[in-house]
């Protein structure tokens, strides 16, 4: 398994393990769980997977360009949802209304899980069609 696939599949756990929480601690804090986004901060240490070691290529070509793919496609699929929210937000809180503070708030990490799970999801998918590829 290479560098990219391990990054990606600790990523999608990370994200996983953050959405199990927040949706646990809901019905007990309230808006107060989104302190279980505080688990995405583990992302950091997915430059560890990356780290040089002797004799060892970590990432090559390809793995740029599959990073750089999935990113892209990731940042596409935040666009789109992004579009989709604002357009429809105003047919839950009216049209008049405001949105709550809470809202916005978790709708930044929202966010930033969505772009983490989609890029770790695309690099997957796109290693797997590059190894059939290539055999």
């Amino acid at each position: 398994m290479s560098a990219s696939q391990k990054h990606a599949w600790f990523n999608l756990t990370v994200v996983a393990a953050t959405v199990v929480t927040v949706l646990a601690l809901v019905p007990m804090l309230g808006p107060g769980a989104q302190g279980g986004f505080a688990l995405l901060g583990l992302l950091g240490l997915g430059p560890i997977f990356f780290r040089r070691r002797a004799g060892v290529v970590v990432a090559d070509e390809r793995d740029l360009e599959i990073q750089r793919r999935s990113m892209l496609i990731a940042y596409v699929v935040f666009w789109l949802a992004f579009v989709i929210a604002c357009v429809s937000l105003p047919a839950f809180y009216g049209w008049r209304g405001s949105v709550p503070v809470a809202v916005v708030q978790s709708s930044v990490w929202c966010a930033w899980i969505l772009v983490v799970g989609v890029a770790s999801i695309a690099t997957l998918s796109m290693d797997r069609l590059g190894e059939a590829d290539a055999s």
